[in-house]
């Protein structure tokens, strides 16, 4: 009696530290790809299982994020240089391929010049930027402008390239 307790004893805690998920309830599914199909479309947009990590929406959009680039403007221009429109067109191709999320085109200016005369750039930056995009085949459904002026700015100081850096739009990944 008292060996069938030991070993009882001894399966029980060697189950309790065998490092099973609580949901592992038939053994190696999660071995088997085929038994976590059910997994990405239970998830209702909140995460997937990947890897036994779980990926979530803001994650996907974070990435999305990354790959975008922003675009920056000579002096009191919003006019688009050959070098800008060649990152725009990456950023559009991107934009193009990639579904799942709307954009933000967000037009700045540096520090110099009236709050309203900036508002009114930033806007006009933007609007170039979203007429590329929208002519470049991008749903206008997805695409929104806002214009941030000189209220925002990505680096400080004064000096050339600090005022360069702020003259920018800034596509910003929104959640569909």
């Amino acid at each position: 009696m008292k060996k069938t307790a030991l070993v009882f004893m001894c399966c029980l805690i060697a189950g309790l530290v065998s490092g099973c998920r609580p949901d592992d309830t038939n053994g190696d599914s999660d071995t088997d790809p085929d038994s976590l199909a059910f997994i990405e479309d239970d998830t209702l947009d909140t995460g997937v299982w990947v890897d036994d990590t779980v990926v979530t929406y803001a994650d996907r959009l974070a990435e999305h994020q990354l790959i975008l680039n922003d675009v920056f403007f000579d002096y009191n221009s919003e006019n688009l240089s050959p070098e800008m429109l060649q990152i725009l067109m990456s950023d559009a191709d991107y934009v193009m391929n990639n579904q799942g999320f709307r954009l933000l085109i967000e037009g700045h200016c540096d520090a110099r010049g009236t709050i309203d005369y900036n508002l009114a750039l930033g806007e006009r930056r933007a609007q170039s930027v979203y007429d590329y995009l929208s002519n470049y085949g991008i749903p206008v459904s997805r695409i929104e402008t806002v214009s941030y002026g000189k209220e925002r700015p990505f680096v400080s100081g004064d000096d050339d390239w600090a005022l360069s850096q702020n003259r920018r739009v800034h596509l910003r990944v929104l959640p569909e």
